[in-house]
């Protein structure tokens, strides 16, 4: 999976989360309690760790695009991604 296919599921992932966190927030208001606000908050927290992923990627856009143009090219001539990068990989 490439860098762009990864960040293409991030932001499919923090779309997600947004629904969920809004299905929780509905919940919260309907149903007040320990129970759907501890729901409410996990939702908000999954949904925060797609957004700083997304963040990074944005802050350093024009670096990872250049990182991921040097991966295809050197897919190409040598069969490996390059070595040297100037942004993390994706990948887990």
């Amino acid at each position: 999976m490439t860098d762009w296919d990864e960040i293409v599921e991030n932001i499919r992932n923090a779309m997600e989360a947004v629904d969920d966190a809004h299905k929780a927030s509905e919940s919260l208001r309907q149903y007040t309690n320990h129970s759907t606000f501890e729901a409410f908050r996990q939702r908000m927290r999954e949904l925060e760790g797609h957004l700083t992923k997304l963040k990074v990627v944005l802050d350093h856009e024009e670096a990872f695009a250049m990182d991921e143009l040097m991966d295809a090219l050197s897919k190409v001539y040598s069969g490996h991604r390059a070595d040297h990068r100037r942004t993390p990989r994706m990948d887990n």
